[in-house]
């Protein structure tokens, strides 16, 4: 089973031998120590040449940190939050608990990320494995909510028919708050400065707008769609195979976005201090 609160501190080097699965590591093999699941990623990762892995676990969470790193010195505790996140994004979505552990690695720079994935993102999520690698810089702690629901979507549910949005959307969903807001604070900050995209025009040209008024509006929008029908909503949504042309949220979706701003308009608005975004980051949901 996936829930539970105990956190193993087993601290392990993978060797190459046991990355092939021809062998573990002790610790890596000893009873109640599941080891690295066979994603090709997460294996190919493990046995990188230059990279000395330590790995903490916890219930559903193998997490792997480098000696000298900024999370070597808080590793159980970020594993603590690994978890948690995990729990917690299995239930908003009424995801069934997965059968592979999940693997995530924390890497010191973006050369670190490119190296093991060829990109250099601050946080990615593999598709089809139940990875993700973060760089964690001093004193951040990184969105596990967002990129973990990354990895359970792309497994469970397949590949978002509907484009970016949608899957940004559903990951910031499960980050849930940005600076101590919420996402439908933020987007009620947009829609009074008259700069809350229409959805179709933000799917349309996801990547080209500004990245915190993408991602919050999305995130923002999917959460209503949960809140309107359930989360099987949003997997259906995400499994819907739209006509050109057709609204971002579906059937009646028009009627939809419009109830999303009206409630949007009762909510008091949120800023973001862009400055301190820039630097620190959302911060911890």
């Amino acid at each position: 089973m996936i829930l539970g609160n105990s956190v193993s501190v087993t601290f392990r080097i993978s060797t190459a031998l046991a990355v092939l699965g021809l062998a573990c590591a002790p610790a890596a093999c000893a009873p109640g120590h599941a080891p690295p699941h066979g994603a090709e990623t997460a294996r190919a990762a493990l046995g990188h040449p230059g990279f000395a892995w330590r790995t903490v676990e916890a219930n559903g969470i193998h997490l792997h940190y480098l000696p000298g790193g900024d999370a070597a010195g808080r590793a159980p505790q970020l594993a603590r939050r690994a978890e948690a996140a995990l729990r917690h994004d299995l239930a908003l979505a009424r995801m069934p608990a997965v059968r592979h552990t999940v693997e995530l690695f924390l890497v010191d720079s973006r050369e670190q990320a490119r190296q093991l994935s060829g990109h250099g993102y601050m946080g990615q999520a593999i598709p089809s494995e139940l990875t993700a690698i973060f760089v964690v810089e001093p004193g951040t702690t990184p969105l596990f909510r967002h990129e973990i629901m990354h990895a359970l979507s792309l497994k469970l549910w397949g590949t978002p028919r509907t484009a970016s949005w949608l899957s940004e959307g559903v990951a910031t969903w499960a980050q849930g708050r940005c600076q101590g807001h919420g996402m439908d604070a933020i987007a009620a900050g947009f829609l009074r400065d008259g700069r809350l995209l229409p959805l179709g025009e933000l799917a349309g040209r996801f990547w080209d707008v500004d990245e915190m008024h993408a991602y919050v509006t999305a995130g923002s929008a999917v959460a209503f769609v949960a809140r309107a029908g359930g989360p099987r909503t949003v997997e259906a949504l995400w499994k819907l195979d739209p006509r050109p042309g057709a609204h971002p949220l579906g059937a009646g979706g028009a009627q939809m976005e419009a109830a999303w701003r009206r409630r949007l308009g009762s909510i008091p608005p949120a800023r973001l201090d862009t400055a301190s975004l820039r630097q620190h980051g959302c911060g911890e949901p």
